[in-house]
């Protein structure tokens, strides 16, 4: 362990020296301001500076710039945004304003990944070199996105046609916290409005290093490919298509001493698409975009929970779930006028899950009982949604906008069977419908150049689930957690006051934020068993707010900007049984804090470094019964990275990194350690 980390550190020293290299030559690197940046986040390409709601864009230069292994990784400095990794490192989720992974809605191009049958809700199974841009709405987004949307929105869009009839990139690299390698290419064009792109990349990292120690099951591996087709028949008519295919390998462990063994190893969790989409432009007067999307998607994943609570007996969870989705949607955009937009349409997704469980009890090695479960169940979403823009005197935006939608649920199969003869308690079919109209206001005042001040009240609303509503899980306990067909809908209500400011070289963005949620949907303890049920809980309350600012000095020796990030948070939990807390495993502050250099130092050469940290104060949790209370301290990482632009037209790249400088333990949550120190390398060839 001693030689390994004096390789680190030597390295680490090699690499901050690189970052203090003389550079005698000026640099013209523009700084990207809010006003310059279009989003979609109001589901029409709009300028960040206009829009009313908090929203942080992650852009393909950001990927190009990151040694992230995960799209998880990508997002852990979004302001708002919590890690969420269930002991896994290849498979991290997102938390928005402290609403888990199954409050966030994850989309790929602006379509759903669902998740039925999951105690950690929906991954993001897609690789991070084929994202144009991410796009993150803090807050809830259900008039817009729809149910799940209660947190808030990941929007991943990916790279598509290119703007010359060929071009591309090649890639490698290496990540020093799993020793581990990635490499793909991807190329894309545009000939005479006939766009294309194909793409492919593969990934396969070791187990975690910590300051501890290699942690073993932690490996993981995944392998992307894409295609891409589209045709301008005219510049207002377009027709495309493609296909996505992801397939990730994941391992996960957890550091609890109160198991005598336990893993989760997940050999197979892929996820196939494929699209088809037409949009016309400018069909009238008023009506200036009419766009359609249709997708299948399938997802499936194998999975084994080992648990092990005593040396002679142990529990073998199985698993293999099959979801497939079809969706379609239909978008129409208006110009009423000079002074009123338009946006409304209509929204489908169709879920079917079809799953097999088995578990084995082993006593002294051997099968003591054995049970299959077979489970099939559907969840039909469909909704209406219409959002205006008007423009009102005195440099006033008004924001106003309704979704209503139809949910029906319904478990139709549900089968047990013992090898023991003995019965299988198993859930009872049934079905269940919701709907509910829900609603949003926002106002933007630009009265000032390049200030923007915005309010806004959304509410939100989301949908149990399959296994929330009828199917329970066992798996990552010794007990059962049931669902409950009880269950009602959560809600929410969210008020937002934002200002962003970007003149010149300065952007700054700000918000603090209040939500109420209702019903809300957790497990709670069954008396006198070790099972647990899906209940609603009286409500959950959030508040705080975050802020992100930076400033460049353009000077002789080069750009420097300092910039920092910051999210003060607060959230009380209330179980609905008199028990009320604050420590719902929310840290309260956290932040990310540095420098970025930058400068050409040949006419064919521009260096870049970035020299910051990352804060996170303590997180805690506790629960009405104490059986599940944690405390993780907090932590400061040091960490810097440089890279290199060369060539005639810049087209080839080098990153170096090496993070978590002082080999710092720290935690995102109670499962698993975060690597210690350790460096990633990527190099990267644009055609």
């Amino acid at each position: 362990m001693k030689k390994t980390k004096m390789t680190w550190a030597a390295f680490s020293t090699m690499l901050l020296a690189c970052a203090l290299l003389p550079a005698p030559f000026a640099l013209a690197e523009d700084t990207v301001r809010a006003g310059d940046v279009y989003v979609t986040a109001t589901r029409v390409e709009k300028e960040l500076q206009q829009v009313p709601m908090s929203v942080t864009v992650m852009t393909a230069e950001d990927v190009k710039r990151s040694g992230a292994r995960t799209v998880g990784e990508l997002l852990e400095d979004v302001p708002g945004v919590q890690i969420q990794n269930d002991g896994s490192q290849g498979l991290k989720r997102v938390s928005i304003r402290g609403e888990n992974a199954f409050r966030t809605l994850v989309l790929i191009d602006g379509q759903k990944i669902s998740e039925q049958k999951s105690m950690s809700g929906s991954p993001m199974l897609i690789d991070a070199s084929r994202i144009e841009r991410i796009e993150v709405i803090k807050g809830p987004a259900s008039v817009l996105y729809g149910s799940d949307a209660i947190g808030g929105v990941v929007n991943i869009i990916t790279k598509k046609g290119g703007e010359k009839p060929v071009e591309g990139e090649l890639w490698t690299g290496f990540s020093g916290a799993s020793r581990g390698f990635s490499e793909g290419m991807a190329v894309r064009g545009n000939v005479d409005g006939l766009k294309y792109s194909l793409s492919g990349s593969h990934s396969d990292q070791g187990n975690i290093h910590t300051p501890e120690g290699e942690l073993p099951n932690t490996n993981f591996r995944q392998t992307d490919a894409a295609a891409f087709l589209s045709y301008d028949f005219s510049e207002h008519f377009t027709l495309g298509g493609g296909f996505d295919y992801y397939k990730g390998a994941f391992n996960s462990t957890t550091i609890d001493s109160s198991y005598y063994d336990f893993f989760v190893r997940v050999p197979k969790w892929s996820r196939t698409k494929y699209y088809l989409f037409a949009e016309g432009k400018d069909i009238s007067e008023y009506l200036s975009r009419v766009r359609f999307d249709v997708h299948y998607q399938k997802t499936e994943k194998e999975m084994q929970n080992y648990i092990a609570p005593a040396a002679r007996m142990a529990i073998d969870n199985r698993a293999h779930n099959i979801i497939r989705s079809r969706g379609l949607s239909l978008q129409t955009d208006w110009q009423l006028g000079a002074d009123h937009f338009l946006v409304a349409g209509y929204e489908l997704n169709d879920d079917r899950l079809d799953s097999s469980n088995r578990t084995d009890i082993l006593m002294g090695g051997a099968t003591f009982s054995t049970t299959d479960k077979f489970y099939d169940g559907t969840q039909l979403n469909q909704s209406l949604f219409a959002s205006m823009e008007s423009q009102l005197p005195w440099d006033i935006a008004l924001t106003y906008g309704v979704r209503w939608t139809h949910v029906r649920t319904a478990l139709d199969r549900s089968d047990g069977y013992s090898s023991r003869g003995t019965p299988v308690d198993m859930p009872a079919t049934g079905d269940d419908t919701n709907s509910r109209p829900v609603f949003n206001v926002g106002l933007v005042w630009t009265g000032i150049e390049d200030l923007a001040v915005r309010a806004s009240w959304a509410q939100g609303f989301r949908v149990p689930n399959l296994t929330e509503k009828y199917i329970g899980t066992t798996m990552g306990q010794t007990g059962t957690t049931w669902g409950n067909p009880d269950l009602d809908p959560e809600t929410s209500n969210n008020f937002e006051i934002g200002v962003r400011y970007n003149p010149d070289n300065l952007n700054f963005d700000a918000a603090v934020f209040y939500s109420i949620a209702d019903n809300y949907i957790a497990s709670l303890p069954i008396a006198g068993t070790s099972d647990y049920r899906y209940s609603n809980v009286a409500d959950a309350r959030t508040f705080g707010s975050e802020i992100a600012a930076s400033y460049r000095f353009v000077t002789a020796y080069g750009d420097f900007m300092p910039y920092a990030s910051l999210t003060w948070m607060r959230r009380q939990y209330d179980d609905g049984q008199g028990w009320k807390t604050y420590d719902t495993a929310t840290p309260e502050w956290v932040s990310r804090y540095g420098v970025r250099y930058a400068k050409a130092l040949a006419e064919d050469l521009d260096f870049r470094a970035d020299v910051y940290g990352r804060s996170q104060s303590e997180t805690v949790y506790r629960s009405a019964s104490g059986s599940s209370d944690y405390d993780l301290g907090g932590f400061t990482t040091a960490n810097v990275a440089v890279g290199f632009d060369f060539g005639p037209e810049k087209q080839f790249s080098v990153l170096a990194e090496v993070l978590n400088i002082f080999d710092k333990r720290y935690q995102y949550n109670s499962a698993i350690l975060e690597p210690g120190l350790h460096a990633n390398m990527k190099l990267s060839w644009r055609f």
